[in-house]
C-alpha cells in the first residue's frame, strides 16, 4: 500500500497481524498511517505488531498516533499492540521523550510476537448484516448460535437482546456487520457502521443495555479506519454459568473455529 511517501506492508507471523511502515510520516500522512493502523486492529488475529525501524518521522510528536491506535485496539476489540525498533539511535530517540507512552517496544519482531497473549477460547464470529427489516431477527439468531457454541448459557437472554438494541438503533445505507468476540470471561456484541450515534441516542441505546444486561458491561465506540467505526457492549460472563461448547453445523458466519 504506496501513496505519499508512505508505504504499509501486512502479513501474517504465527497467528499475530505484523505491519511495517516504510517511509515518511509527516502532517500529510499522519491521518492515512493512523487509519490503516486502525482498520487492521480491527481486524485482528490475536494481536498486531508494528514494525518501525523503516519509518522516518517529521516529527516525534506524530508518533502519538500510535497511542491512539493503542488506546482504540485495548477498548474493542481487546487486543494487543506493540511495536518493534531495533535502531539504537531511533530507540533512545523514542525513549527520551517518552514517545509512544503506552505501547511496549521491542527489538525484534520474534519477541514482539512471542510475547502477544494467545487467550484460551478466543473465538469470533464476523458476519454481515442484511438491509431489510429482517436485520434485528438476524443478528439476534446468529448472536444465540454464537452463544450456543460458546457455552455460555447465561447470555442467551441477554447477547442476543444487546445485538437488537444494537442494530436497531443505527441507520445506515451501507450494509451493517455483525461482530462478535468472546475472550476469556468478556462477550462482546458489536456492529461495525459509517453511521454516528449523537447523544440523545447513545443515551437511549445505553438505558436500554443496562435494562436488558443482568450482568456488568460497558459500551463504547473505536474508529475502524475508512469513516467506519465499531458500537460494542462488553458483557462479563459468570464464571458458574459456562458448559461444554455445543458443536453446530458448519454456518458461512462463524470464522476462526477451533
Amino acid at each position: 500500500m504506496a501513496g505519499s511517501n508512505l508505504e504499509v506492508d501486512v502479513r501474517e507471523q504465527n497467528g499475530v497481524l505484523v505491519v511495517r511502515f516504510s517511509g515518511r510520516l509527516d502532517w500529510a500522512t499522519y491521518m492515512r498511517a493512523q487509519d490503516v493502523l486502525l482498520d487492521h486492529a480491527t481486524k485482528e488475529l490475536v494481536g498486531v505488531v508494528v514494525e518501525l525501524d523503516e519509518l522516518v518521522a517529521e516529527s516525534p510528536a506524530l508518533l502519538v498516533l500510535f497511542d491512539v491506535v493503542w488506546l482504540s485496539s485495548v477498548r474493542w476489540p481487546g487486543i494487543s499492540l506493540s511495536i518493534v525498533v531495533s535502531d539504537h539511535r531511533l530507540r533512545s530517540t523514542l525513549e527520551s521523550r517518552g514517545l509512544p507512552r503506552h505501547i511496549p517496544m521491542y527489538s525484534t519482531t520474534a519477541a514482539a510476537v512471542g510475547a502477544v497473549v494467545r487467550l484460551k477460547h478466543e473465538d469470533r464470529v464476523d458476519a454481515p448484516l442484511p438491509t431489510c427489516r429482517c436485520l434485528p431477527h438476524v443478528a439476534e439468531r446468529i448472536t444465540e448460535r454464537a452463544c450456543e457454541r460458546w457455552g455460555v448459557q447465561a447470555m442467551l437472554d441477554v447477547a442476543p437482546q444487546v445485538a437488537v438494541e444494537l442494530v436497531s438503533h443505527i441507520e445506515d445505507d451501507s450494509p451493517l456487520a455483525l461482530l462478535l468476540r468472546m475472550r476469556g470471561d468478556k462477550l462482546s456484541v458489536a456492529v461495525r457502521t459509517t453511521a454516528r450515534l449523537d447523544l440523545k441516542q447513545w443515551h437511549i441505546m445505553r438505558h436500554n443495555v443496562a435494562s436488558i444486561a443482568v450482568c456488568n458491561f460497558t459500551m463504547g465506540e473505536t474508529p475502524a479506519g475508512g469513516g467506519r467505526h465499531v458500537i460494542w457492549a462488553l458483557l462479563d460472563v459468570p464464571e458458574d454459568s459456562r458448559r461444554p461448547p455445543i458443536h453446530l453445523p458448519e454456518t458461512a458466519v462463524f470464522t476462526r473455529q477451533a
